[in-house]
């Protein structure tokens, strides 16, 4: 198996995580995107030459200015049989400790490095198999979660209300490019 950065770099997928910015969904919208809603979760397309065209987004907002304060978008990759997955989390937690994702209460995935920081967040980025989202189609709600300084932990939730119909619509759609 390859390593991560070699595995992103033989799928060219470095432009679509950055010079897409791997979009911000607000950054994706209008004429140039197509999208369908599927419960909770947006399939998000816009052409492309080599890259997928289409990936999952979802977006959790700050309740009192209904700012986006995390957002979660996953991407499908028919040659490599792979998704990439990326999170997007506010400024201001500890890296080290790192990120960890419930389902259902019942499974925990801790693996999933931040990759960069900037401006609009930080970067959470990894290609995945298939298995590793088993979960999130089986699964209710999720929470990703995060440590502050001083060591509270930050939760951000994550609901899984139309993952499944999103993921196959999404990868469907990504095959047939």
């Amino acid at each position: 198996m390859k390593p991560i950065g070699a595995l992103f770099r033989s799928i060219a997928w470095s432009g679509f995580l950055i010079g897409l910015s791997w979009c911000p969904a607000w950054a994706t919208s209008g004429a140039d995107a197509e999208t369908a809603t599927f419960g909770d979760w947006t399939v998000r397309c816009v052409q492309r030459e080599t890259l997928p065209s289409c990936d999952i987004v979802q977006s959790a907002r700050q309740r009192d200015t209904g700012r986006i304060i995390m957002q979660t978008s996953i991407a499908y990759a028919p040659a490599q049989d792979r998704y990439a997955v990326q999170i997007i989390l506010p400024l201001g937690f500890l890296i080290q400790p790192g990120v960890s994702i419930h389902v259902d209460e019942k499974t925990e995935i801790k693996d999933f490095p931040v990759t960069r920081c900037e401006a609009q967040g930080c970067f959470v980025e990894k290609v995945v198999e298939t298995k590793t989202l088993a979960p999130f189609r089986s699964g209710k709600s999720g929470v990703i979660s995060v440590v502050a300084p001083g060591g509270r932990s930050v939760s951000f939730p994550l609901s899984l209300n139309g993952f499944s119909k999103a993921m196959d619509e999404m990868t469907a759609r990504n095959k047939k490019k």
